[in-house]
């Protein structure tokens, strides 16, 4: 089956091809490719966008796990300091070691600030404690030097003999902590 075209018709058919042509090129050049350009670059910046999401998102429940273990770290960096202050306090030491001694019937016959010492995270500073006192009063009130709240240390104990009473005369050295910051 063969059609047989006019020259005319020939020439329409031409023009309509090659219109169709021109209009899918030019429908192809100037309309698909740049929408589906934008296209494909939204996709990637919403793709970028929902991944900076889901890691604000991450970041924010590890947000909430570090602020919680920073409130627990500040809590104990404060009972720290309290039994570690950050400051040499000599009227709270001669305070809490007057208060025990009477709280345990020791008669504190002389206190005196020793020497301070550094080491590498903490200052040491010894009191020379004399006392009278019997063998058990002495040792609540090394007892209660060790319950304190406040870090204390107590070194070189040299006690006499008792008297009739059961008393005796008691030397220590009784070593506080500063925090060195």
């Amino acid at each position: 089956m063969t059609i047989k075209l006019s020259k005319e018709q020939q020439q329409y058919l031409v023009l309509a091809v090659v219109a169709l042509g021109g209009g899918g090129f030019v429908y192809v050049k100037y309309f698909w490719l740049p929408i589906s350009e934008k296209i494909s670059e939204t996709k990637k910046q919403i793709e970028e966008v929902e991944s900076k999401i889901s890691k604000a998102k991450t970041q924010a429940v590890r947000l909430n796990k570090i602020q919680k273990e920073l409130d627990e770290l500040n809590i104990q960096a404060l009972e720290a300091e309290r039994r570690l202050p950050k400051t040499l306090d000599l009227p709270g030491t001669i305070d809490t070691v007057s208060a025990l001694a009477r709280r345990y019937n020791v008669k504190l016959t002389g206190l005196s600030a020793g020497a301070s010492k550094a080491q590498p995270h903490f200052i040491e500073t010894s009191y020379n404690v004399d006392a009278t006192a019997s063998y058990h009063e002495l040792g609540r009130l090394l007892a209660g030097l060790a319950l304190e709240e406040r870090i204390f240390n107590v070194r070189q104990i040299v006690y006499g003999s008792p008297d009739s009473d059961g008393r005796m005369t008691v030397k220590f050295q009784l070593v506080s902590y500063q925090y060195k910051g």
